[in-house]
């Protein structure tokens, strides 16, 4: 099974064997281009990584790949559209764990069920999240950060919205240091880590795709991230149990969905893709190994047992933070 913890790219070579029936029946797809929706703002990770799976399966499937972002309603939105769309697998989400984990932790109803609505196609990554700050901001660890905090009065954190995982990483925090900070929502990391760059708000939680840019230029400052190792592309920044945060360890994974509906074979032909992709060294070098993932790969089935037990552990993260929608 796979699991949020347990992730190597030794992994990553799926057993194309057991799906080459499904394959064998699907040569008819893909007959047209092929939509994949990002429910988040550009320039965040989901978009990022989406994109460029997105050519990659452009290129072995040989249809075009048209990546559109549909931000808001806390994902929403995005997988209203996915839903709706013809099960055919042409119209896919591009999403992380908050879609189908947080969402469902922090919210008492959505207007989308994955049961109902959507079925896994694969998964494709795991990335650790850096809590960042503006250079400008005089804290070189998390400790300064929360005497910092507890000197200054109005500070917010952002969070690319209500049931992400920096939405309850900022809350952890909050309850752990004793501080108080304003939770600031937007419709993704980039917006979010603009508004750190501007001096809009004290910090937030990006994934390493998101800031590598402004971290190699010295615009930001990373205190710490998630996983249990550092990342080796800034092998000078602590983990969270490092830096004595511990309980706010969370990072998040980002995978393929389709609509409810869609054909058993399209669904394994395009899963059987994605873990092409993924056993591409350099691409899984250069694309996500730099820069803090780590590639992922498994079944629909695995994927739909990951999501039940990283809910029920979110559920529990929610109790102890008392994150609230606002």
């Amino acid at each position: 099974m796979i699991t949020r913890r347990t992730l190597s790219l030794a992994g990553v070579a799926l057993s194309l064997g057991a799906a080459l029936p499904s394959v064998a029946s699907a040569q008819a797809f893909p007959s047209k281009p092929i939509r994949i929706i990002i429910p988040y703002a550009p320039g965040g990770t989901t978009d990022i990584v989406g994109r460029r799976m997105g050519q990659r399966l452009s290129e072995i499937l040989g249809q075009p790949v048209v990546v559109e972002n549909r931000a808001g309603g806390n994902t929403a939105i995005g997988v209203d559209v996915v839903a709706k769309a013809p099960a055919d697998g042409h119209t896919l989400l591009f999403t992380n764990d908050a879609t189908f984990v947080g969402n469902p932790a922090l919210y008492p109803s959505l207007p989308y069920n994955m049961q109902r609505d959507l079925v896994p196609v694969a998964p494709v990554t795991y990335v650790a999240l850096a809590l960042a700050v503006n250079a400008n901001v005089p804290v070189k660890d998390l400790n300064e950060l929360v005497a910092y905090i507890k000197t200054q009065k109005s500070l917010g954190y952002g969070s690319f919205g209500a049931g992400s995982q920096p939405h309850i990483m900022g809350e952890m925090f909050k309850k752990i240091a004793g501080v108080d900070l304003v939770h600031v929502p937007y419709k993704g990391a980039g917006p979010a880590v603009t508004d750190v760059l501007a001096g809009q708000i004290l910090f937030t939680y990006p994934a390493f795709p998101t800031i590598m840019g402004h971290m190699s230029s010295g615009k930001l400052r990373l205190l710490a991230v998630s996983g249990d190792k550092r990342v080796p592309a800034a092998p000078q920044v602590p983990t969270m149990a490092e830096a004595g945060f511990k309980d706010m360890d969370m990072g998040a994974w980002y995978a393929f969905f389709a609509p409810a509906g869609t054909p058993r074979e399209v669904v394994m032909k395009l899963n059987a893709t994605v873990a092409t992709i993924l056993s591409d060294r350099d691409f899984v070098e250069k694309n996500m190994i730099s820069q803090g993932m780590v590639p992922m790969n498994g079944t629909p089935e695995q994927m739909n047992a990951m999501i039940k037990t990283d809910i029920e552990r979110m559920v529990q993260m929610v109790k102890r933070s008392g994150a609230k929608v606002e």
